[in-house]
């Protein structure tokens, strides 16, 4: 499964289920989806929660990495 959105499809949930579990708008959620890094990490826990996938699922596919060497 390749993104946040994808995987949200296979579980057969629509977005305002999400939104609603999270606290937000359907349309905050489907921002989300399209960039993840705007989460924060309770929202993203949340987000996971509900559709029982691990952090580790949006670290891996999802959230911009960034370069973080000295």
């Amino acid at each position: 499964m390749g993104s946040l959105k994808e995987f949200r499809e296979s579980r057969g949930v629509k977005q305002i289920a999400v939104a609603n579990y999270v606290g937000v708008s359907r349309q905050t959620y489907a921002r989300y989806e399209e960039h993840p890094e705007s989460m924060n990490l309770k929202q993203a826990k949340l987000v996971c929660d509900f559709l029982g996938c691990d952090i580790a699922f949006l670290l891996q596919h999802d959230v911009k990495k960034t370069d973080v060497r000295g």
